[in-house]
């Protein structure tokens, strides 16, 4: 232990502080006395980790960085650091001004942080934590790195049940929106921000949103070539995000795909109010075609949308009222059956690769807008048909599914659908001529049982030969007995 650890003990800081700095100006051994200098000015430091004391901070600070300690004075070096995270925290508290931050973040932008350690956790997380009171906070973390995160600080948070972003999550997309948002960011930012992506999306499956900023990134400095790969990639994972469709049609040039893929994101399951931007650009599109009966249904949606959250209208947006073309216009449209229908021709090419299956409409609920379908035993669901006239119970379509896996069980999402002529697997379909029949209290045609009520509503009586079209129903999870719906009867002579 040298003289001085004993000199600390007895003597008040500030003295043995002024001794050492007397003493470096004649000892030779610098190296031992500005190690000494600086464990003092640690203390220094941690006394004066307040933001009224901020300007001694960086007085001690930058006295310490110009001591220029050899590297393998590592743990004095943490130390230090350990006190400038300290006085984040005070700052974050007293809600400083910008300046405060812009000058700590400056003198400690070369540090070198120990990778993967709690210091390094400790100080990307207080950093992180000051993104509201400043915006000097993005270039030091872009220095120092996501993938430098301990292991355990990219897993998820269960929180009460909800799950919560992990650490290395938050600090990942926070600077991936704020590189992504701005008009002209720095292509070295940019570079850096790939780079941290792709480590992150290699490295940590778990994360959401990866390709979703590849592309915003990409389509930031111009590559739309890999921003359009990076956007489809990512679709064919979240396939009903409105966000994704946006941000395609923001990246295709195409102006028809344009307008196709707003038409898509449109029609996504989203709060409406998430939406308005995405259908504001739709309805400037619309009265760039003329088509104003879709304009102007889409701005008495937009209207009643920003009603309904208490956003008001701008002068220009209630003018549209006023004009000609909207005055002409009587005929109501279902803006979503349009988006639908037009959006279909790149869906279609979207998900071009995925393999179509035979499936039949089994039912229709119009009361919540949806179209029940059965593939086979295992693949069945609902999509919402958004109030297309042309699908009927018992029509054949050819269906794209997604499938999706939740605390609820499996699900299918129909990323694609059109009217097919091929039938599904028999073993949910069946075609077949018999005589009506009574069997332990049902009533069948051949192995099919049928509620005899709807026969009889049609005339038909017990032993007459009928033709029918049954669809195998879903199982339910309370009862498994096998159901069959017949879709259609008729007498077996006037089928001929």
């Amino acid at each position: 232990m040298s003289v001085t650890d004993n000199s600390r003990r007895e003597a008040d800081l500030i003295e043995s502080y002024e001794q050492v700095k007397s003493r470096l100006k004649t000892n030779s051994n610098k190296e031992l006395l500005k190690q000494d200098l600086a464990r003092i000015i640690t203390d220094l430091l941690q006394q004066n980790c307040y933001f009224a004391q901020v300007d001694q901070f960086f007085d001690y600070l930058d006295e310490f960085y110009a001591l220029d300690l050899s590297a393998k004075d590592s743990v004095i070096y943490e130390n230090v650091i350990w006190q400038v995270g300290k006085l984040i925290k005070e700052l974050i508290n007293a809600k400083a001004p910008s300046e405060v931050f812009e000058s700590l973040y400056a003198r400690i932008s070369h540090t070198k942080l120990p990778k993967y350690s709690s210091l390094f956790t400790f100080i990307t997380s207080s950093i992180l934590e000051t993104r509201d009171l400043t915006k000097s906070y993005l270039p030091i973390l872009l220095n120092y790195r996501v993938r430098y995160l301990p292991e355990n600080r990219f897993q998820a948070i269960d929180q009460d049940g909800e799950k919560k972003p992990s650490l290395g999550e938050l600090l990942l997309l926070t600077i991936a929106k704020d590189i992504t948002n701005q008009e002209n960011p720095k292509p070295s930012d940019v570079k850096i921000l790939l780079e941290e992506l792709d480590f992150v999306s290699e490295k940590y499956s778990n994360i959401p949103y990866i390709g979703y900023y590849q592309t915003k990134a990409y389509h930031s400095i111009g590559d739309q070539d890999k921003a359009e790969q990076s956007i489809l990639l990512y679709l064919k994972k979240r396939s009903k995000e409105h966000l994704a469709w946006e941000l395609y049609s923001d990246v295709l040039e195409n102006k028809e795909q344009k307008v196709q893929a707003l038409c898509k994101t449109v029609i996504c399951h989203a709060n409406s109010s998430q939406l308005i931007r995405s259908q504001t650009k739709l309805f400037h599109m619309m009265l760039d075609e003329k088509k104003y009966d879709i304009a102007k249904s889409l701005h008495a949606l937009i209207s009643k949308t920003q009603k309904e959250f208490g956003k008001g209208s701008s002068d220009l947006w209630k003018s549209y009222r006023s004009r000609d073309w909207y005055k002409k216009v009587k005929k109501e449209v279902n803006i979503f059956h349009y988006c639908f229908k037009r959006s279909n021709e790149l869906v279609a090419d979207v998900f071009k690769d995925w393999t179509p299956q035979n499936g039949i409409i089994y039912g229709l609920n119009k009361s919540k807008d949806l179209a029940q379908f059965i593939v086979s035993d295992q693949i069945h669901g609902a999509y919402k048909c958004f109030g297309d006239p042309t699908i009927k119970v018992g029509h054949f379509v050819s269906l794209k599914l997604q499938r999706v896996a939740n605390r609820e069980g499996v699900k299918y999402k129909v990323l694609h659908l059109e009217k097919s002529e091929k039938r599904p697997k028999r073993s949910v379909y069946k075609v077949l001529e018999d005589e009506i029949s009574e069997q332990n209290g049902k009533h069948m045609i051949g192995p099919i049982p049928i509620n005899f009520s709807f026969a009889e509503s049609r005339g038909y009586k017990i032993g007459d030969k009928v033709r029918i079209k049954a669809v195998k129903l879903p199982s339910s999870r309370f009862n498994e007995d096998v159901k069959w719906k017949v879709l259609s009867i008729f007498n077996q002579d006037t089928t001929n």
